[in-house]
């Protein structure tokens, strides 16, 4: 019932009460039985009605409470995707918190995050690694494995046990900066907001995902290590083609308890020679293991395709095969996002450029291994 029609029940209900009531001032009487009952079960409906209007109203109130309470848990983000956007445009911005880099230039932390997630996403290898997000040298501590001389041997009661040594090593994470820089339309700074700041985001983190897996994989002399330095290396007999013995191999470099998390990395055109590899029948040797993972699996392994790989060639390291999340320690810092407005005025377009610290190093040699071309 709606609450207007329970407003002119009670309405009409009142009504009655008084005209029974001022009938019987009148007579001057007392209620008889049956008018004592008629005027409780009338007070008693109206009393009902009293109760309805009560619980409607509390209800309203935490309808009104829960709202409230959703809107401040949206605001924030939302706030945030409103002043980025502002800021992109070249608007003011005000009542967000928009956290200044080293540099002076400013970026909301929700924005920030999306970018960072949305390089998870592209590059397995930075998503499966052991991130640090430090700023300036971080290092990573790890065991000497080739000078660890502590074993265990049997030893007899009420003598001494004879003490060894280990070396504890480290690996320096330090500051390579890097940016990414993305070019974005006039015409789409009249589009929506959040289809603006996705559009940045996407650009950003595609670029810098592409960026970041090329130096994990190949690195740079001088610069961002990667898997570049791997000691576990198999040699393969020719310069420009594998075969599966040497797969096998690779696969069997790595100790069995760094096996759970491990995958191939290589090249597409060397994942369809490796599909294309026949025994003596013209049979495909891997037919029933290349099946399913990120690009099928191999030796019921995943294999991770990138075109930053390269491709089978004299000297070259090919193919990887790695536990990322046990062998790679990467740190990356958001340092700042900044819109270049008059470097591309003349092209109708808007840049914005993201500066971050980076840098990837092998911490455990054993879960990380590489063939390597003759």
């Amino acid at each position: 019932m709606e609450q207007k029609t329970l407003m002119e029940k009670r309405a009409e209900l009142f009504e009655k009460l008084e005209n029974d009531t001022k009938a019987i001032e009148a007579e001057q009487r007392a209620f008889t039985e049956e008018e004592e009952q008629a005027f409780e079960q009338t007070r008693a409906e109206i009393e009902s009605i009293d109760r309805t209007f009560a619980q409607l109203e509390r209800a309203k109130n935490l309808r009104k409470t829960e709202q409230a309470a959703g809107a401040k848990e949206e605001s924030a983000e939302a706030l945030e995707v409103r002043a980025f956007a502002d800021f992109i445009r070249n608007r003011a911005t005000d009542n967000v918190n928009m956290a200044k880099g080293d540099n002076g230039a400013v970026i909301p932390k929700t924005i920030a995050d999306k970018i960072v997630d949305r390089i998870k996403d592209i590059s397995p290898l930075f998503r499966d690694a052991t991130k640090y997000n430090i700023r300036g040298t971080v290092s990573v501590p790890y065991v000497d494995a080739a000078n660890d001389k502590i074993s265990v041997a049997y030893a007899t009661e009420f003598t001494d046990l004879t003490s060894q040594s280990t070396q504890l090593l480290s690996v320096d994470l330090t500051d390579f900066l890097a940016g990414a820089l993305a070019k974005v339309s006039m015409s789409l700074l009249n589009d929506t907001d959040i289809n603006l700041v996705d559009f940045v985001v996407n650009k950003l983190a595609m670029s810098t995902a592409v960026f970041i897996d090329k130096e994990i994989i190949q690195g740079t002399a001088g610069k961002v290590t990667g898997l570049s330095t791997a000691s576990q290396v198999i040699s393969a007999a020719a310069a420009t083609a594998v075969t599966a013995d040497e797969i096998i191999r690779l696969k069997d470099q790595i100790k069995s308890a760094y096996q759970n998390g491990a995958y191939f990395v290589m090249n597409p055109a060397t994942l369809t020679a490796i599909r294309l590899l026949k025994d003596g029948n013209q049979r495909y040797l891997f037919n029933d293991d290349i099946t399913e993972g990120f690009s099928g699996t191999i030796l019921g392994k995943p294999v991770y395709v990138s075109d930053q790989c390269p491709v089978m060639a004299s000297g070259v390291n090919a193919i990887f095969y790695v536990n990322p999340a046990e062998a790679l320690a990467v740190k990356l810092v958001e340092e700042s996002v900044q819109p270049l407005r008059e470097a591309f005025a003349i092209q109708h377009a808007l840049g914005i450029v993201e500066w971050v610290d980076f840098d990837a190093k092998i911490v455990n040699q054993q879960a990380v291994a590489v063939l390597q071309m003759a």
